[in-house]
């Protein structure tokens, strides 16, 4: 981008805004198949944001007296998030953003005039 950001990840509030305008339309079966994944993916994210969490609660209550395998687990979850550059938080923000504007989408039965 020109102006040096970085470009979006997510667009729950663009989905929210096409499903709401009824824009966005998806056959009932289809959307259950979809939310049932995007539910799927949100627990996924949730448990990882989770682990993260524990990690740096662990990090800071054992000091430098730290068991080699919990040492591990903090590890590998400051790396991810590293990785992941803050996208666990936002993705627990966003999903449900995409759940909901599909469950509207399944409701719109055609595209309405703008």
């Amino acid at each position: 981008m020109a102006d040096g950001s970085t470009p979006e990840r997510f667009a729950g509030d663009l989905f929210l805004d096409l499903a709401a305008k009824g824009w966005l339309v998806v056959e009932p079966g289809e959307a259950a198949r979809v939310i049932a994944e995007l539910e799927h993916t949100l627990e996924v994210v949730r448990s990882r944001a989770h682990r993260i969490e524990v990690s740096r609660r662990l990090r800071t209550a054992a000091g430098d007296d730290i068991h080699p395998d919990v040492d591990r687990l903090v590890v590998d979850a400051v790396f991810a998030e590293q990785i992941m550059s803050g996208s666990w938080e936002r993705a627990l923000v966003e999903l449900p953003k995409y759940i909901e504007a599909f469950r509207m989408a399944a409701r719109n039965t055609s595209p309405r005039e703008p």
